[in-house]
């Protein structure tokens, strides 16, 4: 299945998609810091109208950094303490269904999920800049239908608290960047990405 042309133009636009249901069914979303105890999720999302990007990865590319210790979600942005804006999270998921845009951002947690809002607004932020920049430079004017925010935690090699096997809609379909969907999950777990879109 071809991506729409729409899509497929954000896609071409960014330097850090990792996969698209052009060529893909499985998405795995990494966390790359040694020290996580959760370092790996697998969505099982088939092959379809949708593509992933990693805006972590994509801040650390050698052209945005002055300094080797810095990630900068642009380099024309200050980089101080009293900002949140060069924060990322580990994915973000462009899914069309119809004309309707779903955009899912997800990030990694080990342990107990916290200090992910800013995480989430910095990059929902890009995602907005990206159709902003789509709509000047290409004259596709691209809406956003729904927003889902959705924290993985755990990594841990006990047992899950949480032997739910689906996800109750209000849930996901209610995240917000200060109050994200929180699931936990084991390491290299897979899902459905059709669960979180319930």
């Amino acid at each position: 299945m071809a991506l729409s042309e729409d899509l497929n133009y954000l896609m071409d636009s960014l330097s850090c998609v990792t996969y698209n249901g052009a060529q893909h069914s499985l998405i795995q979303i990494e966390e790359k810091d040694p020290s996580a105890k959760l370092k790996k999720v697998n969505l099982n999302a088939g092959n379809g109208n949708w593509f992933c990007f990693n805006p972590d990865e994509g801040r650390k590319c050698s052209h945005l950094r002055r300094n080797s210790n810095l990630v900068l979600m642009s380099p024309l942005l200050k980089v101080d303490s009293r900002f949140d804006h060069h924060c990322a999270c580990d994915a973000v998921i462009f899914i069309c269904e119809g004309d309707n845009l779903i955009v899912v951002y997800i990030d990694l947690k080990s342990g107990n999920p916290t200090g992910y809002s800013s995480q989430f607004k910095s990059t929902r932020q890009f995602v907005r800049y990206l159709l902003s920049l789509s709509e000047e430079f290409a004259g596709r004017k691209i809406s956003i239908y729904e927003e889902r925010y959705i924290i993985f935690y755990g990594g841990e090699n006990r047992p899950l608290l949480n032997k739910k096997t689906t996800i109750p809609k209000s849930n996901v379909r209610q995240s917000l960047p200060d109050n994200a969907y929180k699931r936990e999950v084991k390491n290299d777990s897979t899902l459905y990405l059709r669960e979180l879109l319930a």
